[in-house]
């Protein structure tokens, strides 16, 4: 009689432990391997939960959100199976971060926001952080760009003729920007929808023009702009700020002179330049320092993503979702 309950007592044991097993299988199974390491989905779980809040309360239907979520979660996935290469990219090449520098950044996040060590805890504690977990995540933090410093950064060099070539290539940026004094004549399509009525206001204002009046007192007579009354007044504006029709048609216009009637989303127009002032333009000294940066920047970029890529086909990496 005891030998039967005992077996009884160890079949269920048996039974609820494979079946705990089970669940905590579902709950935390393997989301991605990444070489010798393992990305769990409690992982990705807690690094797309701050997402995972926001698409829920943006208002989307049912299919949309769980196209988002299925690419969002795919997305992240790939950020922390380049995040795990990095690291261990790191520990091969002997890239370390000392309790001192964690220590450091500690210090400098709660002076910057005036915590005390109390309110730091607590703050974490509301994130589901411990502090612990929170130092390990100040020294992913502080390691990933020590070894981009050591693999990418460090092997950049921005040469003068580099900046050179830039400044060259790019006059429209450092040449100083041009602006022009326009003044307009409005004809309104709708007030005149017959060509020939159209072409009269044309030649009438053609005409006016030929006798001598400026410009300003024809546009006072003719134009039907609400700014008609200013004479056609707009002011100074650079071509960057002109409908591409509109910049085609005064592009290359000196101070006095005017374009034909073109077609706009307004009506037909007519453009009279009236001043012309050329930008100051920025000496390459003065902008090297500049173009350098951005050199850099661009070149690190590019170069970060060419050695990621590589370290990506250097691994093993089997997605699991």
């Amino acid at each position: 009689m005891i030998k039967r309950y005992l077996l009884v007592y160890y079949c269920l044991f048996f039974i609820c432990m494979t079946s705990s097993m089970v669940s905590a299988e579902i709950v935390d199974r393997v989301a991605a391997v990444v070489n010798d390491d393992i990305i769990t989905l409690s992982d990705l779980n807690k690094a797309i939960k701050p997402y995972e809040e926001k698409l829920a309360s943006s208002g989307y239907s049912r299919e949309q959100m769980n196209a988002m979520r299925y690419n969002m979660r795919q997305e992240m996935l790939n950020n922390l199976v380049d995040r795990k290469i990095t690291d261990q990219e790191a520990k091969k090449l002997g890239i370390t971060v000392s309790e001192k520098e964690v220590d450091n950044a500690v210090a400098q996040l709660k002076k910057s926001r005036m915590m005390t060590q109390e309110d730091l805890e607590k703050a974490l504690q509301q994130e589901g952080l411990t502090f612990k977990a929170y130092r390990k995540k100040i020294r992913e933090e502080i390691l990933r760009p020590k070894l981009i410093n050591f693999s990418v950064k460090s092997k950049v060099i921005i040469t003068d003729e580099d900046i050179k070539a830039y400044y060259d290539a790019h006059p429209e940026i450092y040449a100083g920007t041009q602006k022009i004094y326009l003044r307009n004549i409005l004809i309104s399509q709708g007030a005149l929808a017959v060509d020939a009525l159209v072409q009269e206001k044309f030649n009438e204002v053609n005409t006016a023009l030929l006798s001598g009046r400026t410009f300003g007192q024809v546009a006072r007579q003719y134009s039907q702009a609400p700014n008609a009354q200013d004479g056609g007044e707009i002011g100074f504006l650079s071509l960057d700020a002109l409908s591409k029709e509109i910049a085609d048609a005064v592009r290359g216009l000196s101070a006095g002179e005017h374009t034909e009637f073109i077609q706009t989303d307004l009506g037909y127009q007519m453009f009279f330049v009236e001043k012309v002032e050329d930008g100051n333009p920025r000496s390459i000294e003065s902008v090297s320092d500049e173009i350098s940066k951005k050199l850099y920047n661009d070149i690190v970029e590019k170069k970060f993503k060419t050695w990621l890529k590589e370290l990506r086909e250097k691994s093993y990496v089997k997605n699991m979702l």
